[in-house]
């Protein structure tokens, strides 16, 4: 009996064990069932939103706007190749060990100034010094202005007997242009990096763009202006030195389109406070610096004579096939005014090429004026800095329209003359022939004073002269021409008209009437 009811109660434990467990079961299946309904329910909405989700994620990334520094800030991404002469004297170790040096001695000289990567050229890039001399702007252009680097400078060393020569060019992307050849030499191997650097130091041209532009005021910012190199005779822009500006166009979507010079125009350093110059103009025009605009950019270029002198060319207004031969140039200091004449020129006259040859100054400001003559007129006065490019081009009015006018005058105003002294003279012969009472001789110098040139025929050919000369300067659309011909027919017509005036001849005709007897 008492088995029975312990093996009771365990059958009853596990039925009422097995009853829960299946409780809880169905529970478990209850909730997962209401689970997977919420989820099913739920799944448009989450698939909706994965969807939009999705549409966003497909989007192109907006581009990162990368702001640059400021333009004083700004250095120079500088990019220095030389090359190196290859042959025993020059093994891949030791020109391997000058890059560097170079480096070395460039990163000390600029700093901040320049992020440089100074390297040996490659096979491909390797220069000579006379290929140097050839260097295109425009191949040099193409070929580095996809690379990101502002200044590229190219530096070609080559082995003479003990003498070693460099030569080193440098190429700007803002201006577009190579910058004259620097060429050095030395017999000391040993300072051979140092030279190769001093002639990368030289090559350089720093820029700066435009802050200011009222009238005459101009004001420059200088890139990288806050990082001055530890030499201060490196420092961009010094007062006193000359600047050459430059104007950069782009497009719409700021791509460059053109590059131009402002020919005739240099700007002179007369203040600067670390990164920013004050310059004063000195021009052949009145304000040749224009504002710059939202597609224009105004620059300025440091400018350093390179040559020992100048060629310059004289000629014509279209017509450089037949330059201007003798010609009567002045070269001065400065312009001359009516209280200064400046009596201290340098005169030159142009040769059979039409070509003067000006030497850089030994001392003083280097720039000058180049005034040409053309007999008592002046064609041309323009600024000129000698030794900064060995060959100029000056381009005058062609003046040969006003010649032929001044030497056609030249001869009216002695045939004006002549006239008068004839005039005079028979004026006089007329009144002692009647005072001698010799009628014969008194009628024959009366019939000369009727047969000398009246004033209607001198102003004809005048007026002639005057109007086939206009013409050809309008031809040639010379203003100022036409102005200097129409003065030189306007002086000698007033002087015609004041001594050939028919009342003069009158006034003698009556006072020889009544002298001859009825």
């Amino acid at each position: 009996m008492a088995l029975f009811s312990i093996r009771t109660l365990i059958r009853a434990f596990l039925l009422l064990l097995a009853v829960h467990v299946a409780t809880h079961t169905v529970h478990a299946q209850n909730d997962d069932s209401a689970e997977a309904d919420a989820a099913t329910a739920a799944e448009p909405k989450e698939n909706s939103e994965a969807g939009e989700a999705g549409t966003a994620v497909e989007e192109p990334p907006k581009p990162e706007v990368v702001i640059p520094p400021p333009f004083t800030l700004r250095p120079y991404e500088v990019l220095v190749q030389v090359s190196w002469p290859v042959d025993a004297h020059y093994p891949q170790e030791r020109r391997h060990e000058l890059s560097n040096s170079v480096s070395r001695d460039l990163t000390s000289r600029f700093r901040q100034m320049w992020s440089m990567e100074c390297r040996e050229a490659l096979t491909a890039e390797r220069q000579t010094a006379s290929a140097l001399q050839q260097a295109n702007a425009e191949e040099w252009t193409a070929k580095y202005i996809e690379q990101g680097y502002d200044k590229v400078l190219h530096v070609v060393v080559e082995q003479n007997g003990v003498v070693q020569k460099v030569t080193a060019v440098e190429w700007c992307l803002s201006s577009q242009t190579l910058s004259p050849l620097v060429q050095l030499e030395s017999r000391d191997s040993r300072e051979l990096a140092k030279l190769v650097a001093d002639a990368a130091s030289r090559a350089f041209r720093p820029i700066g763009e435009i802050e200011v532009s009222e009238g005459e005021k101009l004001e420059f910012r200088i890139r990288a202006g806050e990082f001055p190199p530890e030499d201060p005779a490196l420092a961009p822009f010094q007062v006193g030195q000359y600047l050459i500006p430059y104007v950069r166009y782009f497009g719409k979507k700021r791509e460059i389109q053109s590059v131009r010079t402002i020919p005739w125009t240099y700007l002179k350093v007369v203040e600067r406070d670390r990164s920013r110059v004050r310059v004063e103009t000195k021009s052949a025009f009145g304000q040749p610096v224009p504002k710059a605009g939202r597609r224009m950019e105004v620059m300025v270029m440091l400018l350093r004579p390179s040559w020992d002198a100048s060629e310059v060319l004289l000629y014509p207004r279209g017509s450089r096939r037949t330059p201007l031969v003798g010609y009567h140039c002045d070269v001065v200091d400065r312009l001359p005014t009516k209280e200064d004449p400046v009596p201290e020129r340098d005169v030159y006259y142009s040769t059979r090429e039409g070509t003067i040859r000006i030497p850089v100054p030994e001392k003083g400001d280097p720039l000058r004026y180049l005034m040409v003559h053309s007999g008592q007129s002046v064609l041309a006065q323009l600024p000129i800095l000698p030794g900064t490019a060995p060959w100029l081009e000056v381009e005058v009015p062609d003046d040969r329209a006003r010649l032929t006018v001044e030497g056609e005058v030249s001869l009216l105003q002695g045939e004006l003359i002549d006239i008068i002294a004839t005039r005079e003279v028979v004026f006089a012969r007329t009144r002692a022939a009647a005072k001698k009472e010799d009628w014969t001789s008194y009628d024959k110098f009366n019939r000369q004073i009727d047969e000398l040139p009246k004033l209607e025929e001198f102003k004809g050919r005048i007026e002639t002269l005057q109007l086939k000369a206009v013409y050809q300067a309008q031809q040639a659309k010379d203003r100022v021409a036409e102005i200097r011909i129409k003065r030189l027919c306007g002086k000698v017509l007033e002087s015609a008209e004041t001594h050939l005036d028919p009342g003069r001849i009158a006034e003698f005709r009556g006072e020889m009437r009544g002298v001859r007897p009825e």
